[in-house]
């Protein structure tokens, strides 16, 4: 079984990848979710995580499965 840190470490690695690969900065992250830079770089220091309806807006934004933002899988959805 995983742990809490376990878990916020492969979000953390998803959140960092996702948002390199889309090519934005935190702070253009924030603006697209309605969050601060301050929480965007909190989730991606693994300091916090993103509740359940930003991790949703994040795997919408993303085209990424719930699964893929936790670290379940590495295949990007069809």
């Amino acid at each position: 079984m995983n742990t809490d840190y376990e878990i916020r470490d492969r979000i953390r690695t998803v959140l960092i990848e996702c948002r390199l690969n889309k090519g934005i900065s935190q702070t253009e992250l924030g603006k697209i979710l309605g969050k601060s830079k301050t929480a965007v770089a909190s989730w991606e220091q693994g300091l916090s995580m993103p509740d359940a309806a930003t991790l949703y807006k994040l795997s919408a934004y993303y085209q990424k499965s719930i699964g893929f933002m936790y670290g379940e899988n590495d295949k990007k959805d069809s």
